[in-house]
């Protein structure tokens, strides 16, 4: 893959994880304790250190970062399928 095209998808998914994290934040007031050691211990680290290696065009950082992502919108739908289910 061309570092342009990975630099492009890099940045797409760091976008997304950003938007993602922001949704996290506010889904998080609603979460069980569980869901929020889960997301301060495991995946908001993850996402600062995608963040901060974004800068590193290498194909492993373009798959980290989409990995991440995947684990990241998971975590948002566990969260908010907790949240739904808390509600009723």
């Amino acid at each position: 893959m061309h570092t342009e095209q990975i630099k492009e998808e890099v940045d797409k998914n760091i976008e997304r994880l950003a938007t993602l994290r922001d949704e996290v934040k506010l889904q998080l007031h609603l979460a069980s304790l569980d869901a929020r050691t889960e997301w301060d211990e495991k995946l908001a680290p993850k996402v600062l250190e995608a963040e901060q290696t974004a800068k590193e065009l290498t194909e492993a950082t373009r798959v980290s970062a989409r990995e991440l992502v995947t684990r990241v919108e998971e975590f948002l739908a566990r969260v908010r399928e907790s949240a739904r289910h808390s509600k009723h």
